[in-house]
């Protein structure tokens, strides 16, 4: 009986694991008829992909410049990532924020010149007031569940040699 008891404690114990929760990252979307920006802010830059809306080419090699806050910056073309990075953590920071931050695109290219406009949509999740979620690991939930069948087995077992009359 001592048996089950410690084999149910230490099944039971430590078997829960915070979950790995990350939210999603705050994104930008700015259209014209000719120009879309679609932008991602990360931990580390604001990175825009500018193509043509009426047919998705990417547009490389463009002056891009973004305004935020009446703070104006210059978005620098990163040909491996094939998409324009700010990485100014100054101008940055009030943009992770929670809330809609209105930025305005000035993008030119070649002879063509576009004004663009759209909303970073922040929306942080770890604002410490709520518990991380739980979950059970598949190794300690395999063992629980073993765990409680061998006790229900025990049991079951019992029972049943109690009625044939015999001693458990």
């Amino acid at each position: 009986m001592n048996l089950k008891k410690h084999l149910f404690a230490g099944l039971t114990v430590s078997v829960l694991l915070p979950a790995q929760a990350a939210g999603p990252l705050p994104v930008v979307v700015a259209e014209s008829e000719a120009f879309e920006i679609v932008g991602r802010l990360d931990e580390n830059s604001l990175l825009l992909h500018v193509d043509r809306a009426p047919t998705n080419a990417p547009v490389l090699n463009a002056t891009l410049a973004v305004e935020a806050g009446g703070k104006e910056v210059a978005a620098v073309f990163d040909a491996a990532a094939g998409a324009y990075r700010i990485a100014d953590a100054a101008w940055l920071q009030p943009l992770r924020a929670d809330g809609e931050h209105g930025l305005a695109f000035t993008l030119v290219v070649g002879d063509e010149a576009d004004l663009l406009a759209g909303d970073l949509v922040v929306e942080n999740h770890d604002h410490g007031a709520e518990p991380a979620p739980w979950r059970l690991s598949p190794l300690a939930g395999s063992a629980l569940l073993g765990g409680l069948g061998l006790l229900a087995a025990g049991f079951g077992w019992r029972r049943l040699a109690q009625r044939r009359g015999g001693a458990a």
